[in-house]
């Protein structure tokens, strides 16, 4: 990411901004269309939309703006910020993480009540949880491969077509549990990964 990680911190701890993120997902927006969206008011939405632009997750659509009608877009990059142990700001990386998490739940627990999709999109849909065995390395090169994965993707999807809906992806990788101990390695085979 190549912004302000303070400022998208900021922007991601703030419930406000994650529902702006969230409904600027599913299409450009102003802030007179978010108001009415949120039940809040343009001046409010304004300040919202512009700190979340300093932040650099959200951007003018500039072939959709016309005068006093300025449309909004989430960013191409994707959003992420690092290990709060690590971050100059831990306490909103901390509240960073809550609030997604939440939202995320709360999506998970919106898409399963839903009735009105399709069996295509039912069966597309994946639920996956995997535990992987991996030194640090491994684990850096393979969250550089899922982000050209999601930006090969997301570039596609820049483009919308009669047939798509906004998906949401989210990934968590980290490490779980204790170094192995001796006895639980395997010491005849090293491998570098795939």
């Amino acid at each position: 990411m190549t912004t302000d990680e303070t400022a998208v911190l900021r922007a991601l701890a703030h419930p406000v901004r994650q529902e702006i993120l969230d409904r600027l997902a599913l299409a450009p927006a102003t802030s007179a269309m978010l108001a009415r969206a949120l039940a809040s008011n343009t001046g409010v939405l304004s300040y919202h939309l512009r700190e979340l632009g300093k932040s650099g997750l959200i951007e003018r659509d500039q072939e959709r703006s016309r005068g006093r009608a300025v449309f909004w877009r989430l960013a191409s990059d994707d959003i992420q910020f690092g290990d709060p142990a690590t971050s100059p700001q831990p306490a909103l990386a901390h509240a960073a993480i809550d609030a997604t998490l939440a939202r995320t739940v709360n999506a998970v627990h919106g898409y399963v009540r839903r009735t009105d999709l399709p069996p295509q999109w039912r069966d597309a849909a994946l639920f996956s949880r995997s535990s992987l065995l991996l030194n640090a390395a491994e684990l850096a090169r393979m969250t550089a491969e899922y982000e050209r994965f999601l930006r090969r993707w997301n570039d596609r999807a820049s483009r919308p077509r009669r047939d798509t809906r906004p998906v949401r992806v989210m990934l968590f990788a980290f490490p779980d549990g204790p170094e192995l101990d001796a006895d639980t390695l395997d010491t005849d085979t090293e491998e570098d990964g795939p």
